[in-house]
């Protein structure tokens, strides 16, 4: 029977989280634009909020990749299929397929900017 590495199980957590930081920082700039044409009276409370956010979630991101290339794995490619991101990552001598449903990384998504923007980056972190 073929097992996983040791470590395998941090490199899958490190995929997950590369995977939700990535799509968290592309959807921001996008958000931005929404509340700066719907123009809500508190909109620059919003928007600042969102900017304190991308800080504290782009270093987490840079974290993630340095531990990933420290326990010897990497992302190859990333592609978003119908219903699910599929992400194949290279760790120590072996190709893995990883599967997210995008329902799963909606809801991860949401955590996690609600964990950000409440401070809660620590808990995030490597």
């Amino acid at each position: 029977m073929l097992q996983y590495p040791a470590e395998y199980e941090e490199f899958s957590l490190l995929v997950k989280r590369h995977v939700v930081y990535t799509l968290i920082l592309r959807v921001l700039p996008g958000d931005r634009q929404i509340i700066e044409h719907a123009a809500p009276r508190l909109m620059r409370g919003y928007l600042s909020a969102l900017s304190e956010a991308e800080a504290p979630i782009e270093q987490a991101l840079r974290q993630v990749r340095l531990r990933m290339r420290d326990i010897g794995g990497r992302i190859l490619e990333e592609r978003q299929e119908a219903h699910a991101r599929v992400v194949t990552a290279h760790f120590r001598g072996f190709t893995y397929t990883h599967r997210y449903m995008n329902k799963i990384l909606v809801a991860e998504c949401e955590k996690t900017v609600k964990l950000f923007l409440n401070g809660g980056s620590r808990a995030y972190q490597i």
